[in-house]
């Protein structure tokens, strides 16, 4: 009789299931959601800046229900294909339209889009050329299953310490996918919440409507129609004509008195991510954000015309944010591991004395004391030595990867400068535009020389995703910025390495995301991967469809699409080249030289010490005379470093402080007020640790119902006015 092989369970926490959830209906239905959800992204992306992916897990659920029984773990599985799709082009689309946007689209013809797309795969263009861009489906393509690829394996070695992190976004997530499949009272209040939200939303979409404002961030911003514009001037001779107090009312209440990234948001999504990352977290988050708004008052004057893109790069912001940075990273990679080798040397100490103590009354052999009388007797140069020693090893410590383990990631790495080195210094289809001119050239050096910092890059992304639910990078600055100041790189090359790089760091962040939902709902670790993989592939190709498909429709930085995220980044980049051009002793396109009339320079000098010094350019830049680095760059450095910390020593997240300097003040805000009420569920339950066990979980499946009510209907609105707007 044979004999029967009996496998012992998984120990792997999150793989203790019976069945495989990749299921052929979960695969299709991941395929159908992922298709419907990255035309959403990217049509909302090249509107407004903001992609919308939320309501994915209900679609899901309603898929599932259709035909068979609900399984929360097919729902994983078809969520994260989803989520493998999306990642794709929303790599692209935030950054990749800055060429065309700046002026590096030769011309622009219509043609069939499906008849293009099909022909160029082929080299069968038979003469019909839709544009002359560098945008061509190669490219994309290229982008995709290259980046979105290799990305899976970059920080996936070091997923165990990285799922230590709280990950606010997957909570809603897991609370949702799980509370579908739960017990009715979880599911009463999973529903209900999202009955909320979804209520909430729509009221205030239809109310805005009605009123002609956006009433998702308050104050409110006019959001009128062009027909309605053109009635401008009669609408100004009618305000004319009532009493002031009623001219201010109405034009307090159809503009806002502050810039764009002022304010409140008035969404309920993001109010429950600023619950789930906790009161503290959320404090913090919300410190940034004063000290964004002061910097706002005192440098920029209150001005409502200021923009985010200038204001983040204001060395008051963008120094700060850096040395709070460079504080997390020195604590946790130096003084964390110095402060526990000093713990350890002190207890140390305390045995010695104890063995000694105890060798001298005769408890115990002197020899066994020797070993620890020969540390008296070390020099300082020996101590230094072992001081060395040990905080290198408590530093693998903390990291606690087996270096075999590492070899995906340096694979990964190693893959990914040579793909890009090949895209940059050779003569291929994706370097040159529909033409056969080569744009693309960064040198081969340069990428070599930023190998090292491309993980950490990546290991920071995701570590703010973690922390506080944002992915927010601007390491990618580090690369960037020596590239075109001391390389001369052109901006199309720049725009595309970012894209290629943005994409490959948002696909491993994405998928420590998705794995931490997995592990939730006891989906192996290994069918997450899977799962992203068979969203990637398919998705490069659909998202190169949907964006030449939308680019040819209505063009990119147009009033049908501005595409605002890339027109920031690209906006950011070309500050760089005018930087580089003044510093070469030239005036930059569009910016003023530097005045050579006596009286001109003298008036100028005046005018500027007639400033607060905090105001003067040699403090915080502006000047057109050099492109030296303000002292007041190295001042709020400093400033951040100290901070980041002081709230290190006190267990309280640098990386929040870093996210609340980064994002716009209004979001912060909105974020906040969710963690005050996380602050009232913990202090009015910390007493009774069951009962407070008990209502956080009740708040968290309400709050997860409620920001999938807001994505459902966020979603059907936009579906609702695709082609009207």
């Amino acid at each position: 009789m044979p004999r029967k092989i009996v496998r012992e369970p998984s120990t792997e926490t999150g793989s203790e299931i019976s069945k495989s959830p990749i299921t052929k209906r979960a695969v299709i239905y991941g395929l159908i959601v992922g298709t419907l959800y990255v035309f959403l992204a990217i049509y909302t992306s090249l509107k407004t800046g903001v992609t919308f992916i939320a309501g994915s897990v209900l679609v899901g659920y309603i898929l599932l229900s259709l035909r068979g029984k609900y399984n929360s773990q097919e729902n994983v599985i078809i969520t994260t294909i989803a989520e493998g799709s999306i990642l794709v082009g929303v790599g692209v689309i935030a950054s990749l339209p800055a060429i065309v946007i700046y002026s590096w689209t030769i011309s622009q013809r219509k043609l069939d889009p499906v008849f293009y797309f099909i022909n160029s795969l082929f080299g069968n263009l038979s003469g019909n050329i839709w544009y002359d861009s560098l945008i061509t489906p190669e490219l994309l393509i290229a982008i995709g299953l290259f980046a979105g690829v290799l990305g899976l394996f970059l920080v996936f070695p070091l997923k165990e310490q990285l799922l230590k992190l709280p990950w606010p976004g997957a909570v809603p997530v897991y609370r949702t996918i799980g509370g579908l499949g739960e017990v009715e009272e979880a599911k009463r209040v999973l529903l209900r919440g999202i009955g909320m939200g979804a209520a909430y939303t729509g009221i205030f979409t239809a109310l805005g409507v009605a009123l002609r404002q956006n009433i998702f961030q308050l104050p409110t911003v006019p959001v009128s129609p062009s027909w309605l514009a053109a009635l401008n001037p009669f609408k100004t001779l009618w305000l004319s004509t009532l009493p002031q107090w009623q001219q201010t009312l109405i034009q307090w209440l159809t503009s806002s008195p502050l810039p764009n990234f002022l304010g409140i948001a008035n969404s309920p999504l993001i109010g429950a991510i600023g619950y789930f990352v906790g009161w503290k977290r959320a404090l913090v988050i919300f410190g940034g954000a004063v000290w964004s708004i002061i910097v706002w008052i005192v440098w920029e004057g209150g001005s409502r015309l200021a923009t985010y893109g200038t204001h983040f790069m204001l060395p008051m912001i963008y120094y700060t944010s850096m040395g709070v940075l460079i504080s997390y990273i020195t604590w946790e990679l130096v003084i964390k591991n110095l402060l526990k080798y000093r713990e350890d040397q002190k207890k140390m100490k305390e045995l010695r004395e104890q063995l000694i103590k105890a060798a001298a009354e005769g408890k115990i052999d002197a020899k066994q004391a020797a070993p620890y009388l020969e540390i008296e007797k070390m020099g300082r140069l020996a101590k230094i030595k072992q001081s060395t020693t040990l905080a290198t090893a408590r530093f693998k410590e903390t990291i606690q990867v087996d270096k075999r383990k590492l070899l995906p990631m340096i694979i990964s790495v190693a893959l990914f400068a040579a793909g890009t080195m090949l895209i940059f210094n050779t003569n291929n289809p994706i370097s040159q535009n529909i033409l056969g001119i080569k744009v693309l050239d960064i040198p081969w050096y340069l990428i070599l020389a930023t190998t090292p910092l491309l993980p950490f890059s990546g290991w920071w992304l995701t570590v703010v995703l973690g922390e506080a639910g944002i992915a927010a990078n601007y390491l990618t600055d580090s690369i960037v910025v020596p590239a075109i100041l001391l390389f001369s790189v052109n901006l199309p090359s720049i725009v595309i390495f970012t894209t290629i790089l943005g994409t490959w760091q948002q696909s491993a962040a994405r998928l420590i995301a998705r794995v931490r939902v997995g592990r939730e709902l006891k989906v192996k670790d290994k069918l997450i991967t899977k799962s992203m993989l068979i969203g990637i592939v398919p998705g490069a190709f659909i998202s190169t469809f949907i964006i030449m498909l939308l680019y040819s429709y209505g063009g990119f930085g147009t009033a049908q699409f501005p595409a605002p995220a890339a027109a920031v980044t690209g906006l950011f980049f070309m500050s760089m080249v005018e930087l580089r051009t003044l510093w070469l002793g030239g005036a930059g396109a569009g910016l003023p030289t530097t005045p050579t009339d006596p009286t001109t320079i003298w008036i100028q000098f005046l005018y500027e010490q007639s400033k607060p010094f905090y105001l003067q350019s040699w403090f915080i830049g502006g000047g057109q005379s050099t492109g030296a680095i303000p002292i007041g760059a190295a001042v709020f450095f400093i400033a951040g470093f100290a901070i980041g910390l002081a709230l290190a020593k006190y267990d309280w997240s640098p990386i929040s402080l870093a996210v609340g300097l980064i994002i716009p003040p209004y979001i912060a805000t909105t974020m906040f007020l969710g963690g005050i009420l996380n602050y009232y569920v913990y202090r009015k339950h910390k007493a009774n640790k069951e009962q407070y066990q008990k209502e956080e979980m009740k708040y968290q499946n309400t709050l997860a119902g409620v920001a999938t009510g807001d994505g459902v209907a966020q979603i059907l609105w936009i579906l609702s006015t695709m082609f009207l707007l």
